[in-house]
C-alpha cells in the first residue's frame, strides 16, 4: 500500500510541476532563433542584410531573405565581442561604400515578427564565421 501511495504522491507531483511551469511559460516572451548560413547582400546605412540559411536557400525573390540587424553586440571571428553598437566588420563594405556583397559566413540570433502583413525577420546577435 505505501508503494501505491508514494507513486500516486510522485504523480500528482509530476503532474503539478508540469502544470506549474506551463503556467510560467510567457506565450509573449520572444526566443531568438540560431541560425548559420552565409550573408550575400550587406548595407551598413539601413543595416539590413540578405541571408541564406544552411539549410534553406533562399531566393532574393522570396520576400523573406532581408534581415534588420539590430544588434548592439556582436562577435569577430577572434571571438572578442563587441558592445559599442558598431556595426559587425563581417558585415561592412569598404570604407567608402556602406554595400557589401562579399559573402561572409555567419551565425544569427534572430526574432520573427508578423504584422498582418510582410513577415520581419531581425538579427538581435551577429557572430562572424570568417
Amino acid at each position: 500500500m505505501t508503494v501505491a501511495l508514494s507513486l500516486a504522491l510522485v504523480a500528482v507531483g509530476l503532474a503539478g510541476g508540469f502544470g506549474a511551469a506551463r503556467l510560467a511559460d510567457d506565450p509573449h516572451t520572444a526566443r531568438p532563433e540560431l541560425l548559420v548560413g552565409v550573408v550575400t547582400w550587406s548595407n551598413e546605412q539601413t543595416r539590413s542584410i540578405a541571408f541564406e540559411g544552411n539549410e534553406t536557400a533562399r531566393r532574393p525573390l522570396d520576400g523573406d531573405t532581408t534581415y534588420s540587424v539590430i544588434a548592439e553586440s556582436w562577435q569577430d571571428v577572434g571571438g572578442a565581442l563587441h558592445h559599442d553598437g558598431t556595426y559587425p566588420t563581417c558585415l561592412a563594405g569598404e570604407k567608402d561604400d556602406p554595400v557589401s556583397t562579399d559573402r561572409h559566413r555567419v551565425e544569427l540570433e534572430v526574432l520573427h515578427r508578423t504584422t498582418g502583413g510582410q513577415p520581419q525577420h531581425i538579427a538581435v546577435h551577429v557572430r562572424c564565421l570568417d
